[in-house]
């Protein structure tokens, strides 16, 4: 098995949003499509390796969000099977809703930034269960339910080999800063470290993250995310719990994060694509989401 990592270019950036091309004995299969409005971006990549959209036996989405997921329906309209969480089969049927909260967030920037979102049909779309193994292109690919970051989050474990998604955190450039990926609003403590736990469990040889790139201090990574996850969590509780306003916790945690970014010598390029795929405001919102439910007795 070989993977290729191939670059987006979210935003003109490099580094920032990743999809994965594994070469199998029997073909090629994707992890993650994207967005759309890097669509263009991901079939220049694939042709690098002498492949075409319509030649991949298989797409394989970690979760629904837009930068994951949003080019999904475009590689279906070229034949390719799209395999997704079961909770997140109903978006990618009828990805409207999705767009639509989507663009109440983003206003105009909605297209610049996304693109938009096709359906994909009935037919392509199959739904893939936690521990289920599917066989495509001569490869035994299997689905890990890790949420956290989303309730319909999965996983993708090839032998030894873990495609992450957003549940092993952020991390972008050589700094060693990871940042947490708990944007609204789904955003759970408590699953998202046992999903950390499920992962480290496994002893992966290698890592990769969708933001971004190949991980092979596994154990290290996993740990560090951990910290992280419950260090974060704790600043926004203590925050709510001194009666800090919404507006103000979006400032007060973007500070923290970047006190920490510079403590792990992250370059102010490195900051802006943590912003760009993980903004540190959008994040805290997450965690005062889940802290506010807690103490409604939602969650």
């Amino acid at each position: 098995m070989l993977v290729h990592t191939i670059d987006l270019k979210f935003e003109g950036r490099g580094g920032a949003i990743g999809a994965f091309l594994v070469e199998g004995p029997g073909g090629h299969v994707l992890i993650e499509s994207g967005p759309e409005s890097t669509f263009e971006a991901l079939v220049s990549g694939l042709g690098e390796h002498g492949v075409g959209a319509g030649d991949l036996a298989g797409l394989f989405v970690t979760h629904v969000h837009l930068d994951h997921a949003g080019a999904a329906g475009k590689l279906a309209a070229e034949g390719v099977p799209v395999f997704v969480h079961p909770k997140g089969a109903r978006h990618l049927l009828d990805p409207e809703r999705l767009v639509g909260s989507a663009k109440q967030v983003y206003g105009d920037r909605f297209e610049r930034l996304w693109g938009g979102m096709a359906p994909v049909p009935e037919g392509l779309l199959t739904v893939v269960g936690d521990a289920e193994i599917v066989s495509v292109a001569g490869l035994e690919i299997e689905a890990v339910d890790t949420p956290g970051h989303a309730f319909h989050h999965h996983a993708y474990a090839v032998g030894d080999v873990c495609f992450a998604g957003d549940a092993a955190g952020v991390a972008v450039g050589p700094s060693g800063f990871i940042s947490v990926a708990s944007a609204p609003p789904s955003f759970h403590l408590e699953h998202t470290l046992a999903s950390i736990d499920k992962l480290a469990r496994r002893g992966f040889h290698e890592l990769f993250l969708t933001h971004f790139g190949e991980v092979s201090d596994v154990g290290s990574h996993l740990s560090s995310y951990r910290d992280a996850v419950e260090l974060n969590a704790t600043f926004v509780k203590q925050r709510l719990q001194e009666g800090m306003d919404a507006e103000s916790l979006r400032v007060a945690y973007q500070a923290f994060n970047l006190e920490q970014a510079f403590r792990h010598e992250c370059s102010r390029n490195d900051w802006e694509i943590l912003e760009a795929v993980n903004g540190a405001e959008m994040c805290a919102d997450g965690i005062r989401l889940f802290w506010e439910k807690r103490a409604e007795g939602e969650t």
